[in-house]
């Protein structure tokens, strides 16, 4: 190893000097001689253990070379002797940050904080810790100070999570602009490095996300062809783009990349093969096949309702192979009708409500099978009849009095379940989690919606009515996040009648409940009823078109029913779960895309 210039003329000095000791390590680390740095280091610790300086070189060079504990220690020690060091404790953040350990990451940014609140580095690492942490307020606050100052180094790494932290919040204008303000520079614009292949994967995202889909496409087009190492994550990018413009064989042969890649980042190529070949045919034949008795297991009759069957049939074949994969036989109610609606068609005729909705019970009677209900609305209207029916003998004989005329008569002699209750309790926490083999990542939000929790008196979870835990329960199963969020027990907007008489109304409830999603940065709704996902899916475009004046940017959210995604978890493909369909649906929907939940910024970068 031929040493520097600088070494030989340390070294001719005293190197019973602290400082002349650091200066030899850092000049050997310089010149690649990592042995004789680190014995440099370590004799200033030796000769000096009461100062700091070796400890944070030592910790320095340990950090460098991704020893990342010893890092830790090493700084621990300097922390000791050096409370109010600022490069301490940011590289104590820095580290823990790497580790994965956000809360003591934080802890240490936040000591950093008190003793430099302006050092656009100390606001970088507290900013990407919130961030990682979903608390995008103060991720906001602290990346945007830093912002302000553009000399620093750290700016180019500033600007490139501010532009994530907007995708997150479903900012993609803002997004594309703090992206393209350092494509050029030199950290990020050379397309074979690390960062610079992130950086180009997210300017792609976000024009695909704006809707310039042809941009997008060309410009993955070009990372796949100029870029190195690409990771499953680019080919699905580019295989979803396609995807949205009914390139259905370029998008197989994406996909093909990316699990040859990665196996497990794209597990359903073969179902891919077989839903290209058959279609929506194929789709409703393996319906058909579902398990519809299991003779010595959970059998359950199943109310479709209206909007499932009218808007959204991809819920009911989502909740199907769900069922039919826990083994739960499921039968259809042949001639049920309208539940009827839980709140206006109840305060206007409570009696015919109760006939009507009786009626459809003893369908489930006839077969005795107990009802799984999909909607809340229904399953508000079918349990508190069947409650109050089973209770009030007067109410009872009113109601069977006029099931006479049609030849039906009430029991008593079955359950009311939502889905949801017949997952948690019947089926059970436990043999849900032996169920899940894709993990998913994602951080959702969960609507519960109103009538799976009131009113409280004949409900299951009553007890936790107030801080219900139990949909979240089910999704984190999944490996997603349940993100916190403001208002998240409001009404969606559509209730009451609501979005039937007065629509811009309903569609500024809808606007909090997407504000708040918004600020939380998740990257989908996940709902369990149809008529909530039909205002939180259709109300983001009427929100988009009458209050655009109001909001930052067009919500573009995707929402999810919830047994989609669970059997996303469970193996279940993105086709028979109707993720994933084509051709496209116009004008029909899901009005808000949902294919962009198969895509993914990429923020792993390496920070200098």
């Amino acid at each position: 190893m031929v040493k520097t210039k600088k070494s030989q003329k340390i070294k001719k000095k005293s190197i019973d000097s602290l400082e002349n000791l650091i200066d030899l390590g850092v000049s050997f680390l310089e010149n690649g001689d990592i042995l004789e740095a680190r014995h440099y280091f370590q004799d200033a610790i030796k000769k000096f253990p009461s100062k700091p300086q070796g400890f944070i070189h030592l910790g320095l060079f340990n950090l460098k070379n991704d020893d990342l504990v010893a890092a830790s220690n090493n700084f621990l020690n300097a922390a000791n002797l050096d409370r109010k060091n600022t490069e301490i404790w940011i590289n104590l953040a820095k580290i823990h940050f790497k580790l994965g350990g956000l809360a003591r990451a934080f802890d240490y940014s936040q000591k950093s904080l008190e003793l430099s609140p302006n050092n656009p580095k100390v606001l970088f690492y507290a900013g990407i810790i919130k961030l990682f942490q979903m608390d995008l307020y103060y991720a906001k606050k602290y990346l945007t100070k830093a912002a302000t100052i553009e000399k620093d180094p750290i700016y180019p790494y500033v600007k490139f999570f501010l532009g994530i932290l907007y995708a997150k919040q479903g900012l993609y204008l803002k997004a594309a602009e703090n992206f393209r303000a350092i494509k050029s520079h030199p950290i990020f614009k050379d397309i074979s490095t690390k960062n610079g292949l992130c950086l180009q994967n997210n300017l792609g995202m976000v024009e695909y996300r704006l809707g310039n889909i042809i941009v997008a496409e060309q410009i993955f087009e070009h990372i796949t062809k100029n870029g190195h190492n690409l990771n499953a994550n680019i080919w699905i990018n580019l295989a979803m783009i396609y995807w949205s413009q009914d390139k259905t064989q370029q998008n197989l042969s994406a996909l093909r990349k990316a699990s040859q890649i990665d196996p497990k980042s794209w597990p359903w190529v073969k179902e891919l093969e077989e839903y290209l070949k058959s279609g929506q045919d194929g789709l409703k034949a393996k319906i058909q096949n579902l398990l519809k008795e299991n003779p010595e297991g959970k059998n359950i009759s199943m109310f479709l309702g209206c909007v499932i069957p009218n808007r959204y049939p991809f819920i009911d074949a989502a909740c199907r192979h769900v069922l039919n994969s826990l083994k739960v036989g499921v039968v259809e109610l042949e001639g049920a009708g309208c539940c009827p609606a839980p709140g206006v068609f109840r305060s206007f005729d409570i009696n015919t409500w109760r006939v009507l909705g009786a009626r459809n019970i003893t369908i489930a009677e006839d077969i005795e099978r107990d009802m799984c209900i999909m909607c809340n609305g229904c399953y508000g209207t079918l349990n508190d009849i069947n409650t109050d029916l089973k209770e009030d003998i007067e109410k009872r004989d009113y109601v069977n009095d006029k099931l006479k005329e049609i030849g039906r008569e009430f029991k008593g002699t079955i359950d009311t379940n939502h889905i949801l209750w017949i997952l948690y309790n019947d089926v059970g926490m436990k043999e849900l989690k032996k169920k899940i083999v894709h993990k998913l990542d994602y951080n959702i939000a969960i609507h519960y919606g109103c009538h799976i929790l009131k009113p409280i008196h004949n409900k299951p979870w009553k007890d936790s009515f107030e801080a219900p835990t139990f949909f979240d329960d089910i999704m984190e199963l999944t490996g997603v996040k349940s993100i916190p969020h403001q208002d998240k027990l409001m009404c969606c907007g559509a209730g009451g009648g609501l979005r039937g008489s007065i629509k811009q109304v309903a569609d500024d409830f809808t606007r909090d409940k997407m504000e708040s999603y918004r600020a939380a940065g998740v990257d989908m709704v996940v709902d369990c009823c149809p008529f909530c996902h039909l205002q939180l899916d259709l109300g983001q475009v009427g929100i988009n078109s009458d209050f655009k004046d109001k909001i930052e940017e067009p919500f573009k959210t995707p929402v999810i029913y919830f047994t989609q995604l669970l059997g996303l978890a469970m193996g279940l493909d993105p086709y028979s779960l109707g993720l994933l369909r084509t051709p496209q649906p116009k004008v029909i929907p899901p009005f808000i895309p949902v294919v962009p939940i198969f895509t993914k910024f990429i923020d792993d970068i390496d920070i200098k």
